[in-house]
């Protein structure tokens, strides 16, 4: 197996290795996509469940103002904290999504670098290739030079010895 040859296998399988690469990256921009869409939905839930409670709170409190029973006192703090659960148990789903996408933003990253690795090598192992390549030109063009100013002399001595006998 020759140079080239050698060189043409090491470039194809850097080639699926990045492809593998690419494709890894892709599946992780998918997953971070669908966890900033689920962080993004907790959130905006945990919103509104805070944002009713907060109407609620304000709408009950203009009802105990003007007639407030006990059982209705009762009632009313029995649903708040049901409530305030719902609302604790939504921040925790918000704080758990945001964990997860920012494992899936920094797996992204890192899927992200070893694309960048991996097509900056196959860039050199090219340049590399390209001036080996050049080298080989540049030889090969300075052997034809020599061999034809070799064979010009040559050919000059041989024309000269035959007219000096003359």
């Amino acid at each position: 197996m020759g140079a080239g040859d050698r060189f043409m296998s090491a470039t194809q399988s850097l080639l699926i290795v990045l492809e593998a690469a690419e494709k890894a990256r892709d599946e992780a921009v998918a997953a971070h996509e669908a966890r900033r869409k689920a962080y993004e939905a907790a959130r905006q839930q945990a919103q509104s469940l805070t944002d009713w409670r907060h109407d609620y709170q304000n709408r009950w409190q203009a009802q105990f103002r003007q007639s407030g029973g006990m059982e209705i006192v009762r009632c009313y703090q029995d649903f708040m904290q049901r409530l305030g659960d719902a609302v604790g148990a939504q921040d925790q789903q918000v704080a758990q999504a945001q964990t997860l996408m920012e494992r899936s933003r920094l797996e992204l990253i890192e899927r992200e670098r070893r694309v960048a690795a991996v097509s900056k090598l196959i860039d050199k192992r090219l340049l590399e290739q390209r001036a080996r390549l050049s080298r080989q030109e540049q030889k090969a063009t300075d052997e034809i030079a020599a061999r034809t100013t070799r064979l010009s002399a040559g050919f000059g001595s041989s024309e000269g010895e035959t007219l000096a006998s003359f």
